[in-house]
């Protein structure tokens, strides 16, 4: 209104909405103005009508507290002009989800400052609780305003301790302690496969399962919160949106609409890396057959290798593959518009990287992702020749930050050991007290032992190339050979690809 301060209006329903706000305007220049705010395609106006009287009240605009600690918070809100004193509703919400008054109509005297508070002491931690402020004169009182929800401010979370117990079939279950101030955790299981000979390893999987809604026809914008919820962290983009299944560009002006994959290390084959991914275009809503997309790798510099163009030329989703070349130790895969026009938009239902390593290789990659508000999860694993499990446990919760809400995340649990595998037959799970091997590459292996142990390594064809004895825990051995081995400890005897 005027000069006074922009209100904004979110609509969710597809039907018309009326809108009410109470302002202030300035002192000249009143006039009523309304536009579009972060939407593409505009507003819909049916009727609109301005009434003006002493009886209106603005309703408080209230901040979430940035005190609270579980006994404590200060509710805060923005002064209302014509206002000569407020009143403070306080509660939680119960079984039948009735309200549960702490503080009713607690009378606020306003202060010289734009804006007012108080102090709510005496509450339980264990519940939730939440605020609203309405202000008063002589003649009127406003509505409510916002429902505030009280969220402890946390600096930060201890990790989750993490244990397995597992079965011969695959099966096992995640168990930790209770975290603090936790609200829920993040499981993790990683999957690590060793080589047997020098082949193709993905170096990355990406479904996006983890968005659940949306459609092509009505997407979501996406932001760089939306990539911490992929597989693998360190996602980058610009101009993005997510739908159930997916994630895509949305290209807004000449500037350079992208998505980029985590750094992964791609320097071997001579830098030869190859890219699937499952991909449709639509221009202005309708899906096309003229979509284009530049696909190239960057190093830790911001250097770009020479880029490849992607031509989305079949209506709808199709699997596509493109090879790359100039991948280094430290790259990744950057996707972007290659049109630069504005009314294209690119979908992307899955993406894989793949790199022709050497024997011995060890690939890790997300193999389950889960968010629990237990301490505990169970599930299961595939028997696979050379490949290892291992699971870890993120404790996270909601915290107010700079005046708005955020989650706070503990640093990871130390990984547990689910299941490893060397053969169909031949498998070590993480609760046996026992003698367990591992590849770690570049020749050496990994001996853990429960008490000092003889372990012999012998080649494919029988003949022993080591005999050496381990002290109980975790021993380190250097072995003259590659390829295939054979490693025994008592009788326990594994196959390893060095």
């Amino acid at each position: 209104m005027g000069y006074s301060i922009t209100e904004n209006a979110e609509i969710n329903s597809g039907e018309w909405t009326t809108v009410e706000y109470i302002v202030t305007p300035g002192t000249t220049s009143n006039f009523a103005k309304i536009s579009p705010f972060l939407v593409a395609d505009g507003i819909f106006l049916k009727s609109i009508k301005i009434e003006q009287g002493n009886e209106f009240l603005g309703v408080p605009v209230p901040s979430l507290p940035s005190d609270a600690n579980g006994t404590s918070f200060t509710a805060r809100w923005k002064a209302v002009s014509g206002a000569t004193k407020y009143y403070l509703d306080v509660y939680s919400y119960g079984a039948d989800n009735k309200k549960i008054m702490f503080l009713e109509n607690q009378e606020v005297t306003p202060t010289s400052s734009s804006y007012i508070s108080y102090k709510v002491e005496g509450l339980n931690p264990e519940i939730t609780y939440y605020y609203t402020a309405r202000a008063a004169n002589e003649t009127a009182v406003s509505g409510n305003s916002e429902e505030i929800e009280v969220i402890k401010v946390i600096s930060a979370l201890n990790k989750p301790a993490v244990s397995v117990s597992a079965s011969s079939d695959g099966s096992y279950t995640a168990t930790w302690g209770t975290v603090a101030d936790a609200e829920s955790y993040h499981v993790n299981v990683l999957c690590r496969k060793t080589l047997a000979e020098a082949g193709s390893a993905d170096m990355l999987t990406e479904s996006f399962d983890c968005f659940t809604a949306g459609t092509i026809e009505n997407f979501e914008y996406a932001y760089d919160r939306h990539l911490e919820m992929l597989g693998e962290k360190g996602w980058t983009g610009k101009d993005m949106l997510y739908f159930k299944g997916g994630m895509g560009l949305t290209p807004y002006s000449a500037n350079e609409s992208y998505i980029a994959t985590p750094v992964m290390g791609l320097s071997s084959d001579n830098g030869k890396v190859t890219v699937i991914l499952t991909a449709a275009a639509t221009k202005n809503r309708v899906l096309s057959t003229d979509g284009a997309l530049k696909l190239a790798l960057e190093d830790a510099e911001g250097n770009l290798s020479e880029p490849v163009e992607l031509k989305l030329n079949v209506s709808g989703f199709h699997t596509y593959t493109v090879n790359l070349t100039g991948g280094t130790a430290a790259s990744k895969v950057k996707i972007y518009d290659f049109n630069g026009e504005t009314s294209f938009r690119y979908f992307f239902d899955d993406i894989t990287v793949k790199q022709v390593k050497p024997a011995g290789y060890v690939t890790t990659s997300t193999y389950k992702t889960a968010e629990v508000e237990t301490t505990s999860f169970t599930g299961s694993i595939e028997k696979e020749d050379n490949a290892a499990y291992y699971v870890t446990v993120t404790a996270a919760a909601r915290t107010v930050d700079g005046g708005n809400v955020g989650v706070i995340y503990s640093a990871p649990s130390d990984e547990a050991l689910i299941a490893e595998f060397s053969g169909a037959e031949d498998m070590t799970i993480g609760t046996e007290d026992t003698v367990t091997f591992r590849s770690v590459g570049n020749g050496m292996i990994e001996v853990t032992a429960a008490a000092d142990t003889i372990v012999e390594i012998y080649d494919l064809s029988g003949r022993k190339i080591m005999n050496t004895t381990v002290s109980s825990g975790i021993n380190t051995l250097r072995v003259n050979a590659s390829g295939v081995v054979i490693v025994k400890a008592g009788a326990v005897a594994r196959k390893l690809a060095l």
